[in-house]
C-alpha cells in the first residue's frame, strides 16, 4: 500500500510539474502578445521552434528544476546513475590542460544482458563525444575496439591490449583512464548503454531508413539471431536490400556487422572493424536527424520513457552524470549540431601479434595531435611525454613505424592509395 501511495504521489507530482509548464507557455503567449494565434498558424516546424526555446528557458529556471529534482531525481539515483562510480579512479596525464567551453564525454556500447550489464564486458563500441559549450557543434570520435594502448587494470597494472578490453578489466573508471592517458584527454564522465538500450532509443524515434548491400543484408539476420537471445525482443528478418526500413533491433545487428565492408555516401569503402564502427556513427547521425526533427518536448518524453525502463532486473543506461548536469545539457542538447565523426586511428597497420589481430595506430603522437585537431580545432598539438612513452613503447613492441596522412607529407600519396590502405 505504501508503494502504491507512493507511486499516486510520484504521478501526481509530474502531472503538476506538466501543468505549471503548460501555464508558464500560455503566459509568454500572452504577454508578448499574438505568439498564442501564431503558434496555432505556424508550421509544424516553427512550432518544434517555439517548444524547443520555452524548453531551453525553463530547464534554467531554478524553481522548475527544484520540482524536477523532486518528482524524478530519486528514481533517476536509483535506476540510472552509476552509485559505484568513482571519479578519483580516473586518471589523466599530466600538463594536460582541461579546455574551458568544450564538454567531453564517453559513450561506451556494451553486448551484455540485464542482469550482468556492465560486469565482465567488454565494450563493443567506444564513442568520445565532444561537445563545443559556446557553438553547439558535435563531434564524434570512434576509438577502434581493437586498437592495442595503455590499459590500467583494477589492481592498478598496466597492460597493453586491445582498446575495448578496458571495461572489462577496469570498469568505467579504467575505460575512461585508457581514453585520457592514450589520448591526452581529461573525460570525468561516461555513459553506457546495452543492445537493448539502443533498440528501445531507436524503436522510439520510430527506427531509421539506411541503403545495404545484399551481404549487409545477410549479416543482418546472422546477427538477429544472437541479439534477438541477448534482447528478449523480436523483429523479423530483413527480407530486401536497397534502401530499407530497419526497427530498433534490426538496427542495432546492423551496427554489429564486421565481415563485410560499409560504403558511405560517396562511396568510400570501409572494412572490418573500420567499417563496422563507420555503421555505427551513421546510425548515431541519423538518430541525431530524427531527434531533432521530432522536437524537444517528444525527447524528452523519449528520454523518460528509457530511463524509466531501467529496474533493479534489468538495466538500459547507466551515467555517471548527476540529474542536474543532466539538466545542465538540455540547452546544448536541443540547439547542437553533429558537424563530423571521425574513427581513431586515422593511419594504422593490422598486424597480427601473439595469434591475434590489432590495430595499431602508425605514430600514436601523431594520430593524437590529428585528433585534437579535429576536437578543438588547433593544429600542431604537442603530445604529454606520457603519450610519447606510449607511442614509443609501441614503435619497439610492434614494429609499427609512424605514417603521416596525405596532406601532413612531404611525399605526394594518391587518394586511391590511402583508401586502400587504411578503409
Amino acid at each position: 500500500m505504501k508503494e502504491n501511495k507512493k507511486k499516486k504521489n510520484k504521478r501526481k507530482r509530474l502531472k503538476i510539474t506538466l501543468l505549471i509548464i503548460e501555464m508558464v507557455f500560455t503566459i509568454l503567449a500572452l504577454v508578448v502578445g499574438g505568439l498564442g494565434a501564431y503558434y496555432t498558424t505556424a508550421s509544424d516546424a516553427r512550432k518544434i521552434e517555439i517548444r524547443n526555446n520555452l524548453v531551453k528557458t525553463l530547464s534554467g529556471w531554478s524553481w522548475v528544476r527544484n520540482i524536477l529534482l523532486s518528482s524524478e531525481q530519486e528514481d533517476y539515483d536509483k535506476n540510472v546513475k552509476d552509485s559505484d562510480f568513482d571519479e578519483s579512479k580516473i586518471v589523466v596525464n599530466e600538463n594536460v590542460k582541461k579546455l574551458t567551453g568544450y564538454t567531453n564525454i564517453a559513450l561506451f556500447g556494451i553486448d551484455a544482458r540485464y542482469d550482468e550489464f556492465d560486469k565482465n564486458t567488454n565494450s563493443d563500441s567506444i564513442i568520445v563525444v565532444n561537445i563545443n559549450n559556446d557553438s553547439g557543434e558535435v563531434r564524434l570520435i570512434s576509438v577502434y575496439r581493437d586498437t592495442m594502448l595503455k590499459i590500467r587494470t583494477k589492481d592498478g597494472d598496466s597492460v597493453y591490449s586491445k582498446a575495448n578490453e578496458a571495461f572489462f578489466r577496469g570498469g568505467a573508471e579504467g575505460a575512461i583512464t585508457m581514453l585520457n592517458t592514450n589520448l591526452d584527454l581529461d573525460i570525468q564522465d561516461y555513459v553506457t548503454v546495452n543492445f537493448s538500450g539502443l533498440t528501445e532509443i531507436i524503436d522510439a524515434l520510430g527506427g531509421i531508413d539506411v541503403t545495404i548491400t545484399e551481404d549487409e543484408r545477410f549479416y543482418i539476420n546472422g546477427y538477429l539471431v544472437e541479439t534477438r537471445k541477448v534482447t528478449g525482443m523480436d523483429a523479423p528478418d530483413v527480407n530486401e536490400s536497397g534502401t530499407v526500413h530497419l526497427s530498433g533491433l534490426q538496427a542495432t545487428a546492423y551496427c554489429r556487422i564486421r565481415y563485410t565492408s560499409y560504403f558511405d555516401e560517396e562511396g568510400n569503402e570501409y572494412k572490418d572493424d573500420l567499417g563496422r564502427t563507420a555503421r555505427q556513427r551513421a546510425v548515431l547521425s541519423k538518430l541525431v536527424d530524427k531527434a531533432k526533427a521530432a522536437g524537444s518536448d517528444k525527447i524528452i518524453k523519449i528520454a523518460k520513457r528509457i530511463l524509466n525502463s531501467n529496474t533493479k532486473d534489468k538495466t538500459f543506461v547507466k551515467t555517471s552524470m548527476d540529474f542536474d548536469e543532466i539538466m545542465d545539457l538540455i540547452p546544448l542538447m536541443i540547439d547542437f549540431t553533429l558537424t563530423d565523426t571521425v574513427g581513431f586511428p586515422y593511419t594504422l597497420a593490422m598486424p597480427t601479434i601473439d595469434g591475434k589481430s590489432f590495430i595499431v595506430a602508425e605514430g600514436l603522437s601523431y594520430n593524437v595531435s590529428k585528433l585534437h585537431e579535429f576536437m578543438y580545432g588547433e593544429p600542431g598539438y604537442k603530445v604529454s611525454p606520457s603519450v610519447r612513452k606510449i607511442n614509443d613503447y609501441l614503435i619497439d613492441y610492434t614494429g609499427v613505424d609512424e605514417v603521416k596522412l596525405p596532406e601532413d607529407r612531404e611525399t605526394e600519396t594518391t587518394t586511391e592509395e590511402y583508401t586502400t590502405r587504411y578503409r
